[in-house]
């Protein structure tokens, strides 16, 4: 087989070009970040996303009952006030899906759990920590960092295959090419990205009056539905076992950030029936 030089030359180039035009520092974690895409198409992206996920015609079925949807949005309004995001049209949506333990944000602040959530966050407490959790990946704009990570590995895949077009093993490098970039960088950064909502969305949480302590019950509850999980290094969330170690370890200046707070009030969440 040809050594592929070109290769060797067109894939530094690649992310290189990246990282001159996109790279910036976040201004809440210092972390520098690759990113792409301007905050106005961000936004754009997750409108669309959001309307086509939870709005008409979509499958979703959303939750009306005012007594399910109050607390989501008196403790995403807390939130959302706490982030000073004025910029962001702030929405908060309950799916009716009692099998589903989970919840996201999309860019823009654009909100959405679902009913089996609701058993494992048990009151507003605990559903102020998965909110600050979720608002936190838009506010640190962990989907504008992968999407840009994608369209590098993209480009590196689209140079590695013109290097490689006469190649014997191509296929077998270009397979190659394509775990390693998952392994070596998109799962790794992905397990940052929810690393740092969990350290930042805590912070958040307390900041706007809600107590820190009830990341540790949520986290527990959470870990228990997880079943088997692959190895954390083929895993794009944190083991939970670390999730709860570090959040222990974030909670005494989460305890100073709350007392510092003008405090929620908490109160149950409504029941919801998880399936058998």
């Amino acid at each position: 087989m040809k050594c592929p030089t070109l290769l060797f030359l067109a894939l530094p180039l690649a992310a290189a070009f990246a990282g001159l035009l996109g790279c910036q520092s976040n201004e809440v974690t210092g972390r520098e970040q690759l990113l792409l895409f301007s905050d106005a198409r961000m936004v754009e992206l997750g409108q669309a996303a959001y309307a086509e996920m939870t709005g008409p015609g979509s499958p979703a079925r959303i939750v009306t009952d005012p007594a399910f949807i109050r607390p989501l949005e008196e403790v995403g309004q807390a939130i959302a006030r706490a982030a000073n995001r004025p910029d962001f049209a702030w929405e908060f949506r309950l799916i009716d899906d009692p099998a589903t333990a989970n919840a996201w944000a999309l860019p823009g602040g654009k909100i959405a759990f679902y009913t089996g959530i609701y058993p494992i966050l048990q009151d507003r407490n605990g559903m102020a920590i998965v909110m600050g959790h979720e608002v936190m990946h838009a506010l640190l704009q962990h989907g504008n960092e992968r999407m840009s990570q994608a369209t590098v590995g993209e480009l590196a895949r689209v140079a590695a295959d013109a290097a490689l077009r006469d190649a014997r093993y191509r296929g077998e490098i270009l397979g190659a090419l394509g775990l390693g970039a998952q392994v070596g960088v998109l799962l790794p950064y992905s397990r940052r990205h929810e690393s740092e909502a969990d350290e930042q969305g805590l912070y958040l949480a307390a900041r706007a009056g809600f107590d820190p302590d009830a990341a540790i019950g949520v986290w527990e509850r959470m870990a228990a539905l997880s079943g088997e999980r692959p190895p954390e290094f083929l895993s794009t969330h944190p083991d939970p076992r670390r999730r709860i170690e570090d959040m222990r370890r974030w909670l005494p200046r989460a305890r100073e950030i709350y007392a510092q707070s003008v405090r929620q009030p908490n109160a149950p969440l409504p029941a919801v029936a998880r399936p058998r």
